[in-house]
């Protein structure tokens, strides 16, 4: 039980340490990362409430179940984080009140007839809720990617991929905590602490520098905003000068701007967004995203690799149009099959 007590006072510290440096020390935070500030704060509570059950006499079944169902509310700040991730700008007054509503009744409903029955029925709904977040999220995750990919060359800091493992980490969690709340004991106790300690853990790592872009319904799906946007979709298909589109890559190196995006050389090529993904896909067979970054590796980085064996990894890249390096390898190894590292032993050892 000291242990235990020890391990819920290490949980309080860590999200209140992170609550403090988000919401205090970042004075020019994000609304992503101020929304994460305050998920911090409301989990440093949580977790200070639970050191309750460490005081003599307190580890009973009746306040073991006031604590899951008071812990149940947490699965609404999941829901918060995934759909900011995914969809920023989800969170409003109105959608909390819905999203707190059947929690609410649950909780009044055990205060008023405090039996096991509502804590197995409450467990089965929270069970459910958490699939749902993640169904959900998984999908909107997904479109979410799919968003980017057509639309930006760099998404680097906008890059929601990490939330496949997150998903997987959470549900695994879902099961720990319901098995934990349903037959207590202080060693299960224990664990589920430090699963959460590390899964908050992974979520900041990811989510630290993270910045959500929206993703307007349309350009997820390839469509233009109404009949205007069909016509000149289909005037386009006429007119639009795929020469031109070479030129600007191939003479004036378009692929070099660390920053560029598809509505950035739409508007050069006078044309629209959809057209351009279009083509890449279907007749290039590729998103916006790799078509953009094959050219800074084919005409860019390994040019000056043969040239220049010298230069670093971190040159090549920036001088590539690359905004990291991950980035630059994730991309190298995509187009060469070999990793930079690989890539200029094999250049050296051939000049031998």
């Amino acid at each position: 039980m000291i242990f235990s007590a020890f391990i819920i006072g290490a949980a309080t510290a860590f999200f209140t340490i992170f609550a403090l440096h988000i919401l205090v020390f970042m004075p020019l935070r994000t609304r992503f990362q101020s929304v994460l500030g305050i998920i911090m704060a409301v989990w440093a509570v949580w977790c200070a409430k639970d050191l309750v059950v460490c005081m003599p006499g307190m580890y009973t079944q009746p306040v073991l179940d006031w604590i899951l169902i008071i812990d149940g509310w947490s699965a609404i700040t999941y829901t918060i984080f995934v759909f900011e991730v995914v969809m920023p700008g989800w969170t409003t007054w109105r959608r909390l009140l819905l999203l707190a509503l059947p929690f609410l009744l649950f909780t009044v409903g055990y205060a008023l007839w405090p039996v096991r029955e509502v804590v197995y029925a409450y467990s089965v709904f929270l069970w459910f809720y958490a699939w749902t977040v993640v169904i959900v999220g998984w999908t909107r995750m997904n479109r979410y990617l799919r968003y980017i990919s057509h639309e930006y060359s760099n998404i680097d800091k906008i890059d929601a991929s990490w939330l496949r493992p997150v998903f997987l980490f959470t549900v695994i969690g879902q099961l720990v905590w319901l098995f934990i709340s349903l037959y207590s004991n202080v060693i299960s106790d224990i664990v589920y602490y430090i699963i959460i300690i590390a899964l908050w853990l992974v979520m900041l790592h990811y989510s630290w520098n993270f910045q959500p872009i929206e993703t307007p319904r349309p350009a997820l799906e390839g469509e233009e905003e109404g009949e205007e946007g069909e016509a000149f979709l289909t005037e386009t298909k006429k007119q639009l000068p795929f020469a031109g589109l070479e030129k600007l890559m191939e003479e004036e190196k378009y692929y070099l701007k660390p920053t560029l995006t598809l509505k950035e050389l739409a508007l050069d090529l006078n044309t629209n967004r959809t057209y351009i993904s279009s083509y890449l896909n279907q007749q290039m067979n590729m998103t916006f995203y790799d078509y953009i970054n094959n050219l800074r590796i084919e005409r860019a980085a390994l040019p000056l690799m043969r040239e220049h064996p010298e230069y670093k990894y971190e040159y090549v890249a920036a001088e590539s149009g690359f905004a990291s390096i991950s980035t630059f390898r994730r991309a190298f190894v995509k187009v060469t099959g070999q990793t930079p590292s690989q890539y200029a032993a094999a250049l050296a050892q051939a000049v031998q």
